[in-house]
């Protein structure tokens, strides 16, 4: 280090001042020629004197005698007893340096401190980008696989070659399980997996009893049709008719039990909660008649034969849930009610309708968006026993878009026919039936089936009346 020059600035021997540099007015202190002995001056006046000069006080060095610094004496002992005083200027050059080199040192400080932020942002940045981030993404994978978010499960996969060794392999084995799902969810519906999923436990062989409404279909005259096309073009019209026709079921909040050959089964009301399972089961199949021209219109443009379905509806009391055995079982319904349906289809077959549904569903329609009439009355529950208990069975059809009001007033002049013909009231049944017939005719009907069967009922029973005990079945044989 360089020794820091000193320089004399007052000077004040045996209460006589010698020399001053702190004012211009005094001999300065440079101790050339001879020094004039000046008047005693006061300790406070030197302060002043300081205090008014440029030096700093950090760079000034006070010299007393005696030194009075460690002695707890007032102003005006210190005063008296001071004989001689020198102040000295010595700038403080090493603590300059010192300072300096502090500041030089806390800023490297700050910049090693700001290369290894960002050091570690880098790496935090790698880690996010190739661990934390697939973890992410596979964790939402995951949570929407166990919603059965199918969406969001199944998007496209992200790329895999910068991710770490492990995050690769659990990618790629979460995809495999994912596919095993989605698999799985194939052969078993939807909801059921769901539910599965949320519970949280294995499937076990286990039923309820609810109440629900039950669907069956089938494709008219299918096993004909087969015989002209190729098992290819079987199987390219049954992917595009069951895919149609489930979707319509999805929407409508049912779930489709099983495809049975070219037949469906679908049930509505469970595991999904419906308050109103029998209407939307009733739509729904109104829905997929309808949808069959869109389908009709396909197969025409790819050489396929036209195809037309029955259907039926009825709800009431089963046993739902997992069956079968403990390494091998299905989600269906057992029970009297479920055997309905299928029975309800194929009577379509001799009133020449597409859809009938039972007294209980009908009893819990809202009938205002439809065309329902009764067509007969029969013992569709082999559980019910006896012909007392029978049951009115009702065809349901969309109302008419070109002649709303005529075909509202054929169904409910049909339903009239109906009480007349119950009431043993024959000859007024039989005009209201054989108006029914006519009026039918007038909204594209080459024939009305329903309502000729019941004109022959009714020339029947006024040639030769019914027993008295007679309950509105129809007990002859010789007679639809």
């Amino acid at each position: 280090w360089e020794r820091p020059k000193v320089k004399l600035l007052y000077l004040e021997l045996q209460r006589r001042g010698v020399c001053s540099d702190l004012v211009t007015n005094s001999r300065p202190c440079d101790l050339s020629g001879t020094a004039a002995w000046q008047s005693l001056r006061k300790l406070s006046d030197v302060d002043d004197d300081v205090h008014a000069s440029n030096y700093r006080r950090a760079d000034l060095v006070l010299l007393r005698w005696p030194d009075f610094y460690e002695q707890d004496i007032t102003a005006e002992e210190l005063e008296r007893g001071t004989r001689s005083v020198a102040i000295f200027f010595a700038p403080q050059t090493r603590s300059y340096d010192l300072a300096i080199n502090s500041i030089l040192t806390t800023f490297a400080v700050i910049v090693l401190i700001l290369g290894g932020i960002h050091m570690l942002t880098l790496d935090l940045t790698y880690l996010s980008k190739n661990l934390l981030k697939p973890l992410v993404e596979i964790s939402d994978d995951i949570e929407s696989i166990t919603r059965l978010q199918i969406a969001g499960a199944t998007s496209q996969p992200q790329e895999e070659h910068k991710n770490m060794n492990e995050v690769r392999l659990m990618r790629r084995s979460f995809s495999n399980m994912k596919n095993a799902v989605l698999s799985w969810g194939k052969y078993v519906p939807w909801p059921v997996v769901q539910l599965l999923m949320r519970k949280d436990a294995e499937a076990n062989l286990e039923v309820t009893e609810k109440e629900v409404s039950i669907f069956f279909s089938d494709i008219e005259s299918f096993t004909t049709i087969v015989e002209s096309l190729t098992p290819t073009e079987s199987l390219k019209l049954l992917s595009r008719y069951f895919q149609d026709m489930s979707k319509i079921i999805d929407d409508h909040g049912g779930i489709v039990l099983e495809f049975i050959g070219d037949a469906i089964m679908a049930i509505y009301g469970t595991p999904i909660k419906i308050s109103s399972h029998p209407m939307a089961a009733v739509m729904s199949a109104v829905q997929m008649i309808k949808a069959l021209s869109s389908i009709n219109m396909w197969c025409a443009r790819e050489g396929l034969p036209p195809i037309r379905i029955r259907c039926g509806v009825h709800t009431g009391d089963v046993l739902v849930g997992n069956m079968g055995f403990q390494s091998r079982m299905k989600y269906g319904v057992v029970g009297s009610a479920a055997e309905v349906p299928s029975r309800l289809e194929e009577l379509n077959k001799s009133y020449s309708t597409s859809f009938l549904i039972s007294q209980q569903t009908f009893s819990r329609l809202d009938g205002s968006r439809l065309a329902v009439r009764p067509i007969d009355l029969l013992q569709v529950n082999e559980a019910s026993g006896s012909e007392e208990q029978a049951e009115m069975v009702y065809e349901v059809c969309e109302i008419s878009r070109h002649e709303p009001k005529l075909h509202q007033h054929l169904v409910l002049k049909h339903g009239d026919g109906w009480e007349l013909y119950r009431s043993g009231k024959f000859s007024e049944a039989l005009v209201c039936f054989d108006e029914v017939h006519k009026g039918m005719r007038k909204l594209g009907h080459a024939e009305d089936i329903p309502s000729a069967i019941m004109c022959d009922r009714c020339e029947s029973y006024v040639q030769r009346p019914p027993s008295s005990h007679w309950n509105g079945v129809w007990d002859r044989a010789d007679n639809k």
